[in-house]
């Protein structure tokens, strides 16, 4: 194998036998690395194939030493990355992406695949400049990419960017389901639920296999008996057998739901389940001892800095956290206050999850300049998993407001379960992870909140009992005048880009009070993991 012809038949005639054996075309590599070490274009094919069969410390083994010999080469810094991704190793797969297209401009699936580690980083406008660029290198993918920028910047609340990138999208090419799926997206989450159940029905009229657009149909509507022509048409689509994971996945996802609403409550715990499971096969597991770890580390740091000490001038902004679990009403909370003429809001924002070490001034400084809300005196963010940073919100914001939003624990923990999240929450897909991450989470929020004096704590079960006077605790605790607009939540205009698009739209309603009653046998192993905390 001395000639470049030679070695790259052998390359060749391997990657044929990898796309139906890989393992048996990863034992033929190393058997060659084992009389010609080193060989760098051997490694990375080999560290693929120990990818495929997913043997991933063979797989880092093999691109380590590939790139220890040469750092540059492109192949094992795509299969670095790869890898990581599977992993949920999103910083190291957009670095190694990153590297990959600075020796080569031109690969495009480099560009798009540093985009989705981006998306998943919460980098929008990072991951909006890679698609762009792998825009410009595949022409022929033009439409799903642009609908991939339009979910990007509509995710990232810029609404009218992203309704100009699926309408380029959809000028190209009127049937495409990504670009379809996105603006109907756009359109519920502006609150046009006709519009966008129009969009996805002409989804699955296109491909009845596009779960996404099931899952959509079904979470914008509520069924009322079990022969309804979508629980009827789902089910049959579940039994082909041309069916992918993804599509199944999602198809469970929706059977669960549309079961639940017409009262099948085993049949939805079944499909929940099936979803959850194939969900859990293709992330990577949630780390029990790791997410624990992380508790007593806050809770020490927490006690070595001290919760409050003077950030000087708040910059003319209040900053509202709201924060609690997943499903706890987090975005009813912010729908009311931001209702009122002086809140402004920006959805979900993880920033303090992905901000790089700094002094507190210029922590503070950056994360106001991410609230714009120009003549707004209060500013909401309703990113849940901030109370993992409630004494650096004290310390940074001493002015700041901190809305702690809680619902009966097994409400909160069935919703989760039963919730499909897009990205992040690898506990999610677990009854006894869900246990273990809500653990941690009233760890450290029961130890913080009696230090914290600026936190209103609000209940949803309470909120519903008394919609107007909770609402105006709400507005008094943002140190505002009662406006009775606030009442009127569903007609908030702002777009609700949340997985409770739907129900924000409704007045308030009880019937998920005490639903997991209906789920007792099923939830029994989450009973008795949470304890005490069950009640």
């Amino acid at each position: 194998m001395s000639e470049p012809t030679d070695l790259l038949r052998v390359l060749q005639k391997l990657e044929r036998l990898g796309r139906s054996r890989p393992d048996r075309a990863l034992a033929e590599a190393e058997a060659l690395l084992r009389r010609a070490p080193g060989l760098v274009p051997l490694l990375c094919l080999a560290g693929r194939m120990a990818r495929l069969t997913g043997d991933t410390d063979r797989a880092r083994g093999h691109l380590n030493a590939a790139l220890a010999r040469d750092p540059s080469a492109g192949p094992a810094l795509s299969e670095r990355g790869l890898l990581a991704a599977a992993q949920g190793e999103m910083r190291v797969a957009a670095e190694s992406f990153r590297r990959l297209v600075g020796v080569d401009d031109g690969n495009a699936d480099g560009w798009y695949n540093l985009g989705l580690a981006l998306e998943h980083l919460c980098d929008w406008d990072a991951a909006a400049d890679a698609y762009r660029r792998a825009l410009e290198l595949i022409p022929n993918e033009r439409p799903a990419i642009r609908a991939r920028i339009g979910g990007v910047l509509a995710t990232a609340g810029r609404e009218e960017a992203a309704r100009l990138e699926y309408e380029q999208a959809l000028a190209e090419d009127p049937s495409s389901l990504p670009a379809n799926l996105g603006m109907g997206m756009l359109e519920a989450a502006g609150g046009d639920m006709e519009a966008a159940l129009r969009r996805f029905r002409q989804c699955v009229g296109v491909d009845p296999r596009c779960g996404q657009a099931w899952q959509q149909i079904i979470e914008s509507r509520r069924l009322e008996n079990r022969e309804d022509d979508d629980l009827v048409q789902m089910r049959r689509v579940l039994a082909r057998d041309d069916l992918d994971d993804d599509s199944r996945e999602r198809l469970c996802f929706a059977l669960g739901k549309a079961s639940d609403d017409v009262g099948a409550y085993e049949d939805a715990f079944v499909f929940y389940r099936q979803a959850n499971e194939l969900k859990r096969r293709r992330l990577p597991p949630f780390d029990r001892q790791a997410w624990m770890r992380e508790v007593d580390r806050r809770l020490t740091d927490a006690e070595a800095t001290g919760a409050t000490a003077s950030a000087g001038d708040r910059g003319g902004v209040v900053p509202v956290f709201i924060v609690g679990m997943p499903r706890s009403g987090t975005t009813l909370v912010d729908q009311i206050l931001t209702s009122h003429t002086r809140v402004g809001g920006v959805g979900e924002l993880p920033f303090f999850d992905q901000a790089a070490p700094a002094d507190d001034t210029m922590l503070r400084q950056k994360y106001l300049e991410c609230l714009g809300g120009e003549g707004a005196a209060v500013v909401t963010n309703k990113y849940p998993a901030n109370f993992r940073h409630l004494p650096l919100l004290r310390r940074l914001f001493p002015d700041v407001r901190i809305v702690h939003v809680t619902r009966h624990p097994l409400d909160t923990c069935l919703s989760v379960y039963f919730q499909d999240f897009p990205v992040g929450n690898l506990y999610a897909n677990s009854l006894g992870d869900i246990a273990a991450y809500y653990t941690g989470y009233r760890c450290l929020v029961d130890a913080w909140a009696g230090k914290d004096g600026g936190m209103l704590h609000v209940t949803y079960e309470g909120l519903l009992e008394d919609q107007e006077g909770v609402s105006r605790r709400l507005i008094e605790f943002c140190g505002l005048a009662w406006e009775a607009a606030c009442l009127d939540f569903a007609a908030n205009p702002r777009p609700a880009a949340t997985l409770s698009r739907w129900q924000v739209r409704q007045p308030v309603y009880r019937r998920s009070v005490g639903r997991w009653k209906h789920y007792e046998t099923q939830l029994a192993p989450l009973i008795q993991a949470l304890g005490p905390l069950r009640d």
